[in-house]
């Protein structure tokens, strides 16, 4: 755990007037829309019994093996692209949290010398496709006090991954194993990279209920599971393309088909 410093309330305003100019506004609502976006990318991923436990290294075909949670997500995001009708956004308590706090955790973070040089980021697409992207808190780079273990050099540019825990439950979920791909929060954090073009994310999560105690954890860009990552979404972008044809798990078995006969 760092050493905390004061907290500089003088050089707060910034960062609580740029709180949701770029997240959770009309115009990133319109961008997101029926797009598979980092937050949701775990569903994307998900996979059938027969090949859930296995490794995408070890185990490539498995990104044919769509889940029923992939096939739910696929539905959701294809509806929103083809009808423009997006469903209700459901604020939780534990959301409201993080969103209320996180401009002062990233306060609390500049302030601790953990990180340099924030650039608060929106919704960011994809390279080269369209139709998907992440929501990234933003962009900074490793400051003076960044802890050791962590193997980051200082002013080395980072992604900035939040969590402001209401719970130790959801600190233990983030914090308690490494980041490797079963990690609740592994695809969001390669979508993140993948979106911006930076190679390793600085994961934050809190204490519960307090911003001034927190640990943090890094996860490198993983190129064989982005590439992965982006072939599931064209799969996807396939089946629904295949709507207007056939019912929608036949839409999606013929897609997949289509793709693995191209290899």
């Amino acid at each position: 755990m760092v050493e905390i410093k004061p907290f500089d309330f003088e050089s707060f305003d910034f960062i609580e007037e740029s709180n949701d100019s770029l997240q959770r506004t009309e115009e990133w609502h319109k961008k997101r829309s029926g797009c598979f976006t980092g937050s949701n990318n775990k569903k994307l991923m998900g996979c059938g019994r027969s090949t859930g436990s296995k490794s995408w290294i070890e185990y490539p075909a498995k990104v044919y093996d769509f889940g029923v949670t992939a096939e739910k997500y696929i539905f959701a995001v294809g509806k929103e692209r083809l009808t423009g009708n997006r469903s209700m956004e459901v604020k939780a308590k534990p959301l409201q949290h993080g969103i209320d706090n996180e401009p002062l955790l990233i306060q609390q973070l500049l302030n601790d010398g953990i990180i340099t040089d924030f650039v608060e980021k929106g919704f960011e697409k994809f390279p080269n496709y369209e139709n998907g992207g992440a929501s990234v808190d933003g962009i900074a780079k490793a400051g003076p006090n960044i802890p050791k273990r962590l193997g980051l050099k200082v002013d080395e540019e980072i992604v900035l991954e939040l969590k402001c825990c209401v719970s130790w439950d959801g600190n233990y979920a983030r914090m308690y194993e490494p980041v490797t791909e079963k990690h609740d929060d592994f695809w969001q954090f390669q979508s993140e990279m993948l979106a911006v073009g930076v190679k390793k994310t600085l994961y934050v999560a809190t204490n519960p209920m307090t911003v001034k105690d927190y640990d943090c954890e890094i996860c490198e860009a993983s190129p064989i599971h982005q590439q992965y990552l982006l072939k599931r979404c064209k799969i996807a972008d396939k089946a629904i393309e295949l709507w207007g044809k056939y019912k929608y798990s036949k839409a999606l078995a013929v897609a997949i088909a289509e793709f693995k006969e191209e290899g």
